[in-house]
């Protein structure tokens, strides 16, 4: 189909389709590296919300905990003695602040019904129980958005077993609480749940979308520019140079010997006119001889 059109449309033609073929590449080179610079970021933001949450517990473990049951060995006060319902009081609070952040603690088995795992997290934490790895990372849905979700497992300790190992050995208060039919059976290093932090990654998709759109735009638009300098060269070093060729071999070949081929190149089109003029002085000799 390519031998069917003039010169200069088929160059554009070829300009056109590498214009096409380059585009796709650069974009989706361009999604691979604005994806991974959505996850580093996404990445950031949960470590450093999980960073808080464990320093909140730690300190809570390290500091409250043991003064509260010092002055109150025998008080059921698990806002300052259980980590876990430190933790997602906390992440309620920080959460009315930032609404599209979420931060969970998950378990197939606990006491406050809120936290009950819900398909995604219960295979997380299966897969924790299994030894399959240490800690989780990636994307995942929740309530129709796209989240970039961190998970660390949440074993059972020698503070935990005292409240989750039967009816019996907990405190009443905690029993009447939260009842007896979930949230027991604890072992010692069992893993029982995990943390989630979950931060949305809407804005910032929509941001690398952005940014590919712009360079998607400036692309083109160089590919264009470009296309109008390659069409100028062509028409002026080419086009128009065979065009005068044709004009004047069309001429000579109704007998105006007068007419001679002007290129000012020295390039090929220069070595076809000096063979068209070669040409020419041959059929003029051959026309003198004819007519002797």
């Amino acid at each position: 189909m390519l031998g069917q059109l003039s010169i200069r449309k088929r160059i554009m033609v070829i300009l056109a389709a590498v214009y096409v073929v380059s585009l796709t590449v650069a974009i989706s080179a361009g999604w691979y590296i604005l994806r991974q610079d959505t996850i580093r970021e996404s990445l950031e933001k949960t470590d450093i919300f999980a960073a808080a949450m464990s320093a909140s517990q730690e300190y809570l473990a390290a500091e409250i905990r043991p003064r509260v049951l010092a002055r109150l060995p025998n008080s059921y006060f698990p806002e300052a003695t259980v980590g876990i319902l430190m933790l997602a009081e906390t992440a309620k609070k920080v959460q009315n602040k930032h609404p599209e952040y979420i931060f969970r603690i998950a378990s197939p088995n606990p006491l406050n019904q809120d936290n009950l795992t819900d398909a995604f997290e219960e295979a997380i934490v299966d897969a924790f129980d299994n030894g399959e790895f240490e800690t989780w990372q990636g994307f995942a849905e929740r309530g129709g958005k796209r989240y970039y979700a961190i998970a660390s497992p949440i074993s059972a300790g020698e503070n935990c077993i005292w409240c989750h190992d039967t009816p019996e050995r907990a405190h009443p208060d905690m029993v009447a609480r939260y009842g007896t039919q979930a949230g027991y059976g604890y072992e010692l290093g069992q893993v029982v749940g995990a943390r989630f932090v979950y931060v949305p990654t809407a804005v910032a998709e929509m941001q690398a979308l952005k940014k590919l759109a712009w360079f998607a735009g400036g692309f083109s638009l160089f590919f264009l520019l470009a296309l109008v300098a390659v069409d100028r060269i062509i028409v002026y070093s080419v086009v128009r140079p065979i065009e005068q060729i044709v004009e004047v071999a069309t001429e000579i070949s109704r007998g105006r010997m007068d007419r001679d081929f002007d290129v000012k190149s020295n390039d090929e089109i220069k070595a076809l006119a000096d063979a068209f003029k070669r040409m020419k002085y041959s059929l003029a000799k051959a026309m003198d001889i004819l007519r002797v």
